[in-house]
C-alpha cells in the first residue's frame, strides 16, 4: 500500500510538471511579445512552478535509490561539461541553421519560440537536477537537523530569481542585487556543511579531489560564459530572466562549493589511512559477527576467518594452527605457501610452549633458523589462542613482509579478533550438532505425521462388537500397527502388527503394511491368504534385517464366527467365562521366509463367538515392560488383569491394563511400543449359553492346539 502511494504521488508530480511545461509553451506562444509587467510575472510563475515541480519529481525518483555522493557529483560534472558545450556551440550551430538568432529573437516567429522554449527546458531541466544534488550532498550523513539553513537559502534564491523581472527597471536594481548577496552568503554558510567527505576512503578522497577541480573549473567557466553578451544569455533570458538568473546563482553555488570541497579533502587526506583502516577493522568485525550466528562448516569458517585477520591486522598473510588429537595441522591459508605455513608453525609452538600469556603474542623471525628456507621473506609475527570453553584449540596467525612489524593497535585488534574467532568456532560445531539435532527431529515429524495417518483415527462402532485400542510409542514413532477393515455387510477384519527395529525405517515399513492390508482386505477373504499374499509384496521392499509380526483376524458377523491367522505375532487371547485361552496357530514372520515354507507353517482357525467373549490383541510391549529391577510385567499379570476385568466395558479393561504396565514400569523409560486391541462380542439373540459354552469347549480347545 505504502508503495502504491508513492507511485501515485510521483505520477501526479510529473503529470503536474509536463501540465506547468504545456501552460508555459502555449504562452510563451500568444503572449511572448508581450512586455508588460503582468504577462512577464506570469511567465516567471510558469517559469518557476515548472521546474519546482520536475525538482519534487526528480526527488521522488532518485531517492528511491541508493545514494553515492562520488556518483552525484560525477553527474554534476557531466551536467556541468553538457552545460558547457551548449553555451560554447550554441553561438555558431544556432546561427548557421536559423540564421541571425538574435534579430530574429525581437520578433520571434514559432521556429524560434520553439527553439527558445526547447533550449530553455534543456536548462531547466539541467539546473533543476544541479539543485536537487546540492540539496541531496547538503543532507548527506547530518547528524542533526540543518533544514532550516538551507530552506532558507531556498526561499531567498526564488526570491532572488523572481526580481530579475525588475530588468527593465534600473532604479530597482538594488532589490535584485540585496537579495543575491544574500543568497550568496547562505550559500557560502550551507557549503560549510559537509559532513559525508570523512565517510569516504582514501582512494575515494583523491578521486573527489581531481574532480572537484576539474568540476570548480567548469563552474566558473559556465559563469563567464552565461553573460547577455553571447547568444545564449539572450537567448535563456527571452525565454526567462528568472531562470538565467538561477542557473547563475548554481554557477556561483557550484564555484563556493567546490572551491570548499576541494581545501575540505584536502585536508582530509594525511588522515585517510587511518580512517579508512580503524572503518576496515569495524566492518570488518561488524561483518563477522553476524557470520558467528550463521550456519558454516569448520572449513568455511576458518577460511573466513583468516581472510578477515588479514585485513583487520594489516598483515600480508594468516592461517590457523589447529590442534587436534595431539596432532597440529595449519588450516585455511591466505596468502601463503603450504612450506612457509609448516616452517613457520613449527617454530611458533617451540615459543609458545616457553609462555604463558593467554594474549596475543608477537614475534619476529630475525632468530629463525630455518628463515632461508621461506619462499616469501616474513619478519613479523602476531599469534593469538583459539579457544573453546577456556581450552586452547589451536592459534590465529598474522605474518607482514619486509620490515614491516605489528605495533600495540595490531596487537590489540588480533586480541579482540581472535576472541571473536574462538566464539565463532565453538558456535560453528554447536550449529553441526543443531543442525543434525533438527534434521533428526524434521524427520521424526514426517515419521508421527506418518504414523498418525496409518492408525485409526477412532475404533469402528458396531451394534455386536465393542472395540477398544491403545497405542503407545516408545519413542518418537512406534514400529507397532494395527488397523480394522469393513470387508463386506456382515464380514469385519482386523490386524495387528509389530515391525522390527525402532524409528524412521519402521514407520515406513508400517506405510507400506497399511496400504497392503487396505488392498488386500478388498481382494482375498480369508486371514491366511491375506498374510501369504503380503509375505510375497513385501519381498519386494523388506531386507534381510527386517521383518514383521502379524495376526489378522475376520469376524463373521451373522455366523458369530471368528477366523484368525498368525504370522509370528503374540498369541490372541480369548477370554470366555474367566478363562483365558492362547490362540496360537502356526506361522512364521512376514519376511522371514519367501518359500513354500512359509505357506505351509502358515495355519488358519475358525471359532465360535459366544456372548461376552473378550478378543484380545497385543504386542510385546505390554508382557516386557520392565521395572527398575529389569524384571517383565509378564503375561501371567496381564491376564489376570483381563480376567479380573472381563465384566466390565472395553475402554474400562484396556485403562486398566495401561495403568498398571505404567505403574510397574514407573521408574524406568519405556523400551518397546505398546499397542493393545480389545474386542468384546455381544450376541445378537441373547440364548443361554452355558450349556453352549460347555458343549463348545472341547472343539475349542482342540482348535487352539
Amino acid at each position: 500500500m505504502k508503495f502504491k502511494t508513492a507511485s501515485l504521488s510521483q505520477n501526479i508530480k510529473f503529470r503536474a510538471f509536463v501540465g506547468f511545461a504545456v501552460v508555459l509553451f502555449l504562452f510563451k506562444q500568444f503572449f511572448g511579445l508581450n512586455n508588460a509587467i503582468t504577462f512577464r510575472i506570469l511567465n516567471e510563475i510558469f517559469v518557476i512552478l515548472t521546474a519546482a515541480f520536475f525538482i519534487l519529481y526528480m526527488f521522488d525518483f532518485i531517492r528511491a535509490k541508493k545514494i553515492n555522493p562520488l556518483s552525484l557529483i560525477m553527474n554534476i560534472g557531466i551536467l556541468n561539461a553538457v552545460i558547457f558545450a551548449l553555451i560554447t556551440f550554441s553561438d555558431p550551430i544556432l546561427n548557421w541553421v536559423f540564421g541571425n538568432v538574435k534579430e530574429r529573437l525581437t520578433k520571434p516567429d514559432l521556429i524560434i519560440s520553439i527553439i527558445s522554449f526547447l533550449y530553455g527546458f534543456v536548462f531547466i531541466s539541467s539546473v533543476s537536477y544541479i539543485f536537487f544534488t546540492f540539496k541531496e550532498l547538503y543532507f548527506l550523513k547530518q547528524k542533526k537537523n540543518v533544514s532550516t539553513y538551507f530552506n532558507t537559502m531556498i526561499i531567498f534564491f526564488i526570491v532572488a530569481s523572481f526580481a530579475s523581472v525588475l530588468n527593465p527597471y534600473p532604479e530597482l536594481n538594488y532589490i535584485k542585487t540585496t537579495f543575491l548577496i544574500i543568497s550568496v552568503i547562505l550559500i557560502f554558510i550551507n557549503s560549510i556543511r559537509i559532513s559525508w567527505i570523512a565517510f569516504l576512503v582514501k582512494k575515494e578522497k583523491i578521486s573527489l579531489l581531481i574532480l572537484s577541480v576539474v568540476i570548480f573549473i567548469l563552474f566558473i567557466v559556465n559563469l563567464a560564459n552565461s553573460s547577455d553578451s553571447h547568444l545564449h544569455g539572450q537567448v535563456l533570458i527571452n525565454f526567462s530572466s528568472s531562470l538565467d538568473q538561477f542557473m547563475n546563482l548554481m554557477m556561483i553555488y557550484g564555484i563556493i562549493y567546490f572551491g570548499i570541497l576541494f581545501f575540505t579533502t584536502l585536508f582530509h587526506i594525511p588522515t585517510a589511512e587511518a580512517y579508512d583502516r580503524k572503518t576496515q577493522e569495524i566492518s570488518s568485525l561488524q561483518y563477522f559477527s553476524k557470520l558467528i550466528n550463521q550456519v558454516l562448516d569448520f572449513k568455511e569458517l576458518s577460511e573466513t576467518i583468516t581472510e578477515i585477520a588479514v585485513k583487520v591486522c594489516n598483515s600480508d598473510a594468516s592461517w590457523i594452527i589447529w590442534i587436534e588429537n595431539n596432532e597440529t595441522k595449519p588450516l585455511a591459508k591466505k596468502n601463503i605457501g603450504i612450506v612457509d605455513t609448516n616452517l613457520i608453525s613449527d617454530y611458533i609452538l617451540s615459543k609458545i610452549k616457553k609462555d604463558s600469556d593467554s594474549k596475543t603474542l608477537l614475534l619476529n623471525l630475525d632468530k629463525f633458523e630455518d628463515k632461508g628456507k621461506l619462499a616469501e621473506k616474513f619478519y613479523s609475527l602476531a599469534v593469538s589462542p583459539v579457544k573453546t570453553h577456556n581450552e586452547v584449540k589451536g592459534y590465529l596467525v598474522a605474518a607482514k613482509k619486509n620490515d614491516f612489524i605489528f605495533d600495540d593497535e595490531d596487537k590489540n585488534a588480533m586480541d579482540t579478533f581472535s576472541d571473536y574467532a574462538s566464539i565463532a568456532i565453538e558456535n560453528s560445531r554447536l550449529l553441526e550438532e543443531s543442525i543434525e539435532k533438527e534434521r533428526l527431529e524434521k524427520e521424526f515429524d514426517v515419521a508421527r505425521e506418518i504414523q498418525r495417518k496409518i492408525l485409526p483415527a477412532k475404533n469402528p462402532e458396531l451394534e455386536n462388537l465393542s472395540i477398544s485400542s491403545v497405542f503407545i510409542p516408545a519413542f518418537e514413532v512406534g514400529g507397532d500397527y494395527y488397523d480394522f477393515f469393513e470387508l463386506s455387510e456382515n464380514k469385519f477384519g482386523f490386524v495387528i502388527a509389530d515391525v522390527s527395529g525402532k524409528g524412521i525405517s519402521a514407520a515406513f515399513i508400517m506405510a507400506e503394511l497399511k496400504g497392503i492390508f487396505e488392498s488386500l482386505s478388498k481382494t482375498f477373504e480369508t486371514p491366511k491368504e491375506i498374510l501369504v499374499k503380503a509375505n510375497e509384496i513385501l519381498h519386494r521392499t523388506l531386507d534381510r534385517k527386517s521383518f514383521v509380526s502379524a495376526a489378522y483376524g475376520v469376524i463373521d458377523l451373522n455366523n458369530e464366527t471368528l477366523t484368525i491367522s498368525r504370522a509370528g505375532h503374540c498369541p490372541v487371547l480369548l477370554i470366555r467365562n474367566n478363562i483365558v485361552r492362547n490362540i496360537r496357530p502356526s506361522g512364521i514372520g512376514l519376511g522371514l521366509n519367501f518359500t513354500e515354507h512359509f505357506v505351509d507353517t502358515l495355519d488358519e482357525i475358525h471359532l465360535d463367538l459366544k456372548e461376552d467373549d473378550l478378543i484380545v490383541l497385543y504386542t510385546d510391549g505390554i508382557t516386557e515392560a520392565k521395572n527398575i529391577n529389569l524384571d517383565d510385567f509378564g503375561n501371567v499379570e496381564f491376564e489376570k488383569i483381563l480376567v479380573e476385568n472381563s465384566d466390565k466395558n472395553v475402554d474400562e479393561i484396556s485403562n486398566k491394563v495401561i495403568r498398571e504396565v505404567t505403574l510397574f514400569s514407573r521408574n524406568i523409560s519405556q523400551h518397546d511400543d505398546i499397542t493393545l486391541v480389545i474386542l468384546k462380542w455381544k450376541q445378537k439373540l441373547n440364548i443361554v449359553g452355558e450349556n453352549k459354552w460347555q458343549n463348545s469347549a472341547p472343539q475349542l480347545q482342540t482348535k487352539v492346539k
